[in-house]
């Protein structure tokens, strides 16, 4: 592994969170050697079989069963705010401001009115005051596909760094609602029930199956704003253009996932006007 210059990780954050994951039994790799001032980590290779290019409808229920089970276990990993930050208000702040300025201003290029940006802001703020109501755990805070591999009928766990103390919603939103895979409401259903009756016996929480969607819905949206502001960010430092193509499918995750609830519609009333403006300027771009 790599760390290159400029880029806000370090190999200590990495190293610090695998002791600590390996002692709670997650499968992420060993770590061999280790050089903070290079940048460099030597780890135990765990294969190819990266989740996002070896998902099917034969291997969905295995692969999801398992990528559940390691998450519990990072769930389960005690709360120490030595190691991990909050994910708080803080940080929720700075996601919006992301999308602000880099989605909104720069990317869009200010093409929205103001009253529809202060909608915007306000049911962001619904958004946020869910997350930081929800029941806290360890979060991976990039539990995806691509950061999953399937390794001796265990999910190998990777890129954990950024790992903090957040909501019960943020890597199942992470796991279930990603940019690669779009399976049925009911398949789907049954995964959220699955992880239910897992979370009851393994860290003894009850959650309502009504309560559980909702905060992975909430946690869903607001990574969606995050993930926006962020990708324009370096498209527009770095011009790198390769995730583009996923900004309408985040829209649309945003649009649809915000109508099913009353209180967040304006983002879906508010955004579907700007599905066109976002598809112009990818066209000038392409």
């Amino acid at each position: 592994m790599v760390v290159p210059d400029g880029i806000e990780e370090s190999v200590s954050s990495f190293t610090e969170k695998s002791k600590i994951f390996k002692k709670n039994g997650v499968n992420v790799p060993t770590i061999y050697s280790e050089n903070e001032a290079l940048g460099l980590i030597l780890v135990e290779d765990f294969g190819d079989e990266l989740y996002q290019f070896n998902l099917s409808n034969e291997k969905a229920d295995l692969y999801y069963d398992l990528a559940i089970n390691e998450l519990i276990k990072i769930q389960s990993t005690k709360l120490d705010k030595n190691i991990f930050s909050y994910f708080d208000d803080n940080l929720l702040l700075y996601n919006w401001s992301l999308f602000e300025k880099f989605f909104i201003n720069n990317f869009l290029e200010n093409k929205i009115h103001n009253r529809s940006l202060e909608i915007l802001k306000e049911s962001y703020k619904k958004i946020s005051l869910n997350l930081l109501d929800q029941p806290k755990v360890i979060c991976h805070f990039d539990y995806e596909c691509r950061n999953l591999i399937f390794k001796e009928n265990k999910t190998g766990v990777l890129d954990f760094q950024d790992a903090l103390i957040g909501p019960i919603g943020l890597d199942l939103a992470s796991l279930f609602k990603d940019l690669y895979f779009f399976w049925p409401k009911e398949k789907i259903l049954t995964w959220y029930k699955n992880y239910q009756k897992k979370i009851e016996q393994k860290l003894n929480l009850k959650v309502s199956l009504i309560k559980l969607i909702e905060y992975i819905d909430y946690c869903s949206i607001q990574r969606q704003f995050r993930i926006l502001g962020k990708l324009s960010k370096v498209y527009l430092d770095l011009n790198r253009t390769n995730r583009i193509a996923d900004f309408p499918v985040l829209l649309n995750y945003m649009i649809n996932t915000s109508e099913a609830y009353e209180e967040l519609k304006p983002i879906s009333e508010t955004l579907l006007p700007l599905k066109e403006v976002l598809n112009e300027r990818i066209a000038k771009i392409n």
